[in-house]
């Protein structure tokens, strides 16, 4: 087994021997699995419902055990004491992951998960840290095993907060933030971060627990509040990716006027790269997350080949030297952009209609115009969202594209089944459209299965 961590978080990969393939999970250490397992031990295998058989590269075979598998207990660290375990175990046969399965008679230390539906199901499997208790990975499990604290101590949250300034991926973590930790009787913590960004809350009684962090000025977060279980002797795992609130926003529009509403954007300094999109409606756009500097702010246009791709700049101009920088200050917010569409970029709507198969209006399904090609040899097409909606409760809808481009146009959606709770994907043939005027009563019929058409043709 070899094993490394993901700089930054609290997290490690383990790539497991023998009875997979090929296949790579993100595993937490022994602390943060023993929080979130329901029945950790130590057990004998004593057989399962599934057998697979294995060939070496000598030729030589061998059979794992998987589906309902049996257990004897040895020792027991969480859960309620039992002599056996039934467990269920996927072989995950056919995947990147499989053949899984375990050797019958041989010891393992097992975490197993609790289930959704039934509180009496137990599984677990591939990417989990269950392993044989022999193997020299074991060692870590088995020293933090045979060595916790009596139960009543409380369990903990460890948890970290950086921040990405868009620096050619690299980031920089956050110190003195305070963090409020609530927990299940409504009592709340306070803790901070150290100089490496990293905070834990210790002696906490079981139960389910609210984090939030302060974050400092000019800084947010896409995620303000994580809700994590917390077991008694166990760790739970958080964490906060934060950004400097620098926004610059705008209007995208073509030399007719005509808004375009499914743009993507970038803004470029020397090492730093910002996306963005549009808002949705009147043309604006609006780009989140900048660090001070000046910028270029650009959109892609691309050809056949990649290699031949070029950027616009802004106000709209292909040189860079012709290009308006944008100075953004620290948090600021920047507003009131022009951006103008390449002169060969006329926008045009597609209006039309969904319909199911017997004719009766689709609402509430997906319309997608897809794969922007130039009708000129050597042309370029915008990149864009892709440009999508959904049906109105007559079935209606309405997209925009590009004069100078081809699209496949293609609806999707689902409908109930034949029996209770089942649910059918249903799309429609991939109609290619040129889009050189506005595009009035376009009807897709819903009249295939699957949730995925043809794709570009």
């Amino acid at each position: 087994m070899k094993k490394r961590c993901l700089i930054g978080l609290p997290l490690c990969i383990f790539l497991f021997p023998a009875t997979i393939l090929a296949c790579s999970c993100l595993t937490r250490g022994p602390a943060y699995a023993f929080n979130e397992a329901k029945v950790v031990f130590i057990g004998r295998m004593l057989g399962g419902t599934q057998k697979i058989s294995l060939k070496d590269d000598k030729g030589n075979l061998s059979t794992i055990e998987a589906g309902q598998v049996r257990f004897s207990v040895e020792e027991i660290f969480k859960g309620n004491n039992a002599d056996e375990f039934l467990i269920q175990i996927d072989s995950n046969e056919g995947t990147s992951c499989g053949p899984y399965g375990l050797n019958r008679r041989e010891r393992y230390v097992v975490y197993a998960y609790g289930s959704n539906t039934d509180e009496k199901d137990l599984s677990t499997g591939v990417c989990t840290r269950t392993i044989s208790a022999t193997s020299e990975y074991a060692k870590e499990d088995l020293d933090f095993l045979r060595n916790l604290p009596p139960p009543g101590i409380g369990g903990e949250i460890h948890g970290s907060i950086w921040a990405d300034l868009k620096n050619e991926g690299r980031t920089t973590v956050l110190s003195d933030v305070r963090i409020k930790v609530t927990g299940p009787d409504d009592q709340t913590i306070t803790v901070f971060t150290n100089k490496k960004g990293e905070f834990t809350a210790k002696q906490l009684k079981p139960g389910k627990y609210k984090v939030e962090p302060e974050f400092p000025p000019n800084y947010t977060s896409k995620t303000k509040l994580e809700e994590v279980m917390v077991a008694d002797r166990g760790s739970a795992a958080v964490g906060f990716e934060a950004y400097i609130d620098g926004k610059v926003r705008g209007r995208v529009f073509d030399k007719e006027g005509n808004n375009f509403n499914s743009i993507f954007l970038s803004l470029v300094d020397e090492g730093k790269n910002v996306t963005g999109f549009s808002t949705g409606e009147d043309g604006g756009f609006e780009i989140a997350g900048a660090p001070p500097g000046e910028y270029f702010l650009t959109l892609e246009l691309q050809s056949g080949d990649y290699k031949k791709d070029k950027l616009y700049y802004y106000p709209g101009t292909f040189e860079r030297e012709k290009a308006a920088k944008i100075r953004v200050g620290l948090g600021e917010r920047v507003d009131g952009l022009e951006f103008r569409l390449p002169a060969g970029h006329i926008v045009r709507t597609i209006e039309g209609e969904v319909v199911w198969d017997d004719g009766t209006p689709a609402a509430d399904v997906d319309v997608y115009l897809l794969c922007p090609r130039s009708t000129t040899p050597n042309g370029f097409t915008i990149e864009f969202g892709p440009t999508s909606t959904r049906t109105d409760n007559e079935g209606g809808f309405r997209l925009e594209g590009f004069t100078g481009e081809t699209y496949s146009i293609e609806a999707r959606g689902s409908k109930p089944g034949k029996s209770p709770n089942e649910t059918v994907s249903m799309h429609s043939p991939s109609v290619k459209l040129s889009v050189n005027d506005n595009v009035k009563k376009l009807k897709l019929t819903l009249s295939k299965a699957g949730g995925f058409g043809g794709g570009c043709r």
